[in-house]
Parts: structure tokens; sequence; C-alpha cells
């Protein structure tokens, strides 16, 4: 039995607290991974299970965090999808240099080490580099300022990695052209003729040209496209007279030119004015020589030559005077000069006269007459 002296120098044992449920958690944790790893070392599968041991504490310790996900690059040594480039709206410019762009795989976008090269085949010529930029942020590419040559220029595209060269895209050509196209106007023939309020115009130049007819005459206009042949056809209005119409076209690649024709409509009928030196006449005064001029016009506005005139004129207390037979000169004028004789008695003849002529054409046929009345005073 301990002595009354060492009983005095004894201490109360107190218990300790016990620990925080997070650190009996982390330890009871360790515990069992240290079983684990006895366990397993002379299996082989020490790796895999502390590996899966340390993710366990982890989670345990902090909580999981989920990262942001992000493109996967290739592994090293393996070699890119090829690229795509856009097809333009147009092949054909009149532009010396155009702006490609194309769509790079999601997993050379924004690694470093990769790019891109544009390959141009000419006509008749192998394939060669036109230009190498590095690959964008983004999977769009755009290359700006790339030159072009006359003519097509195919282009393809690759991607150069740390694997090497990915295949070439499917071919995309930009065609250069700066000749203005050629304008062929087949009907109307310049100076011809129309008898209705409208033409048709004919013609032919680069296939898929704009088309646009106008008629300065009237302002009226119409537009129309060449077909893959390069043939067009457009109706525009016409005016009574002289109608300039000039078809004007711009090709596919921006390049235009023109041709213009001149028709001239009439009033779809045979036409006379006749005129004469003088109308009024005073009896005091006669004889007097007089001159009358016939114009003709055929039913498509241009002057008639050819056509045959007879002028009658025709006064009071005076037997009428008939011309012989004349004809009209190429602008379709002809001409008939007479004397007005005195009456017979003094004091009469005075009235209303008139002087006529009869128009036929060459046919035989068609015919016109025009007036003018005369004043015997």
């Amino acid at each position: 039995m301990p002595s009354a002296a060492r009983l005095a120098r004894h201490r109360t044992i107190e218990r300790r607290k016990s620990l925080p449920p997070g650190v009996q958690i982390l330890l009871a944790a360790t515990i069992v991974l240290l079983g684990a790893v006895v366990l397993f070392v002379g299996i082989g599968k020490v790796g895999p299970i502390l590996a899966a041991a340390v993710r366990s504490i982890g989670g345990l310790a902090s909580g999981v965090v989920v990262p942001s996900e992000s493109p996967t690059p290739l592994p090293s040594g393996a070699i890119s999808d090829a690229p795509v480039i856009l097809a333009p709206n147009q092949a054909y410019t009149n532009n010396p240099s155009v702006s490609i762009t194309l769509k790079v795989p999601g997993s050379v976008a924004g690694q470093t080490g990769y790019t891109c090269r544009l390959w141009v085949t000419l006509p008749n010529a192998e394939a060669v580099i036109a230009t190498e930029v590095p690959v964008g942020a983004t999977t769009q590419l755009k290359i700006p300022d790339v030159a072009l040559t006359d003519g097509p220029n195919s282009f393809q595209a690759s991607i150069l990695g740390p694997g090497g060269e990915s295949a070439l895209s499917a071919p995309v050509t930009w065609i250069l052209d700066t000749t203005k196209p050629s304008v062929k106007l087949t009907s109307p023939a310049d100076g011809a003729s129309a008898s209705k309020d409208t033409v048709t115009v004919r013609g032919k130049t680069q296939a898929d040209s704009a088309i646009r007819i106008a008629n300065s005459a009237n302002g009226a206009g119409t537009t129309t496209t060449a077909d893959a042949a390069g043939a067009f056809t457009g109706t525009v209005a016409v005016a009574a007279g002289s109608n300039q119409i000039t078809v004007n076209v711009t090709d596919p690649a921006g390049n235009t030119n023109s041709a213009s024709v001149t028709v001239t409509r009439g009033t779809g009928q045979l036409g006379a004015v006749l005129t004469g030196t003088t109308y009024r006449f005073k009896v005091t005064a006669l004889p007097k020589k007089v001159t009358f001029t016939v114009v003709v016009t055929g039913p498509d506005g241009h002057h008639v030559g050819g056509a045959s005139a007879v002028f009658t004129i025709t006064v009071p207390g005076l037997e009428p005077i008939v011309s012989g037979v004349f004809l009209t000169d190429s602008g379709g004028t002809s001409a008939f000069t007479t004397t007005i004789p005195a009456p017979a008695a003094p004091g009469t003849g005075t009235g209303l006269g008139v002087a006529s002529v009869l128009v036929t054409l060459a046919d035989g046929v068609t015919q016109t007459t025009a007036r003018q009345g005369l004043t015997i005073q």
C-alpha cells in the first residue's frame, strides 16, 4: 500500500477531450489506408489502391471541385484532321486578292505548335504553298490578302503540327477576271424601225452576266440575266421618233461593258404632210406662182423614197389644176410648182380653195392623202 506521503503527491488523471469529428474521420481514413497498403504490397496493387484512397481522402478533406471542360489537344505524334475552306458566294472576282476563311479542327484550335498551310494550284501547274499562318484561338481562321493570278485559282489547306502534316482539304476555286465582257446585239439592227410601242432586244455576252436595257428617249428600262450560253432577251418600251437603246452588262466578276442601237418608231400608218409657199391669194395679184411640197413617212416612221405623188389644186372659178406623177426622193420629199391664174371675169373667183396630194407606195395599193386649205380674196 502506498505511503501517506506518496498519496499526497498523487494527481487525479483527467480524461482528454475527444478530437473534432473532421479530424477523427481523416485519422480513421489514414489508418484504413495504411492497412490497405500493408495488405496489397505483396500482391503488386498498392499503386491503384493508393491512388483511389488519396482521391477519397482529398474529397473528404476539401470536397470535390469539377474543372471546366476544354478541348482535348492531340496526343504527341498524332496527325490532325484536315481543315475546311469556306467557299465564296461568287467564285468570280476582279480583285487581285481575296480573304479566305477556314474551319480548323477543334483539337488544334488554340494549341501552340500548329500552323495552317494554304496551297494553290494554277492551270497546268503543281500545287505550291501560297502562305502559312499559325492556327488561332478559335476554330475559325481568316487569312487576308491572298494574291490571285488571272484565271482559276484552286486552293487547298492542311494542318502542320508535331505529328506531321494532315491531308489536304477539298479544293475551293476563285477566278480572277479583269476583262470587260463582250456585248453583241443581234436584234434590232441599228437604225431599224418599229411599228409597235415596244421592241425586243436580243444579244450575247458572258454567261450569267447581269443585263440592264435602257431607252434614253423615254426613260424606260428592264433587267435580265444572260443564260449559261451568254444569250439574253429583254423587251423595252419605245417612244415615237428616234430611240437610243443601250444595253449595259455586268459580268459575274463585276466588270462592265455596254452597246447601243437606235430604233425609230413610226405611227404604224403611211403618213404625208403637205405644205405650200403660200395659202392666201389676192385676186388682184393673180396670176401667182406657188409651190406645194409633200413629205411621206412610212408606217415604221422612216421617210419613204420612191412613192408617187399627184397634186391637185382647186380654186373658185377655175378648172382644177392636176399635176403629173412625181416620185419622192430618199428623204420622202416631192414638190410641185404651178401658177394660179387670174379669173376670167373681173370681180369673180374669190372664196376657198383646196390643195391636195395623193400618195401611193410602190406596191400600188397603200395610199394616203394630205390637204391644205387655200383662200382667194
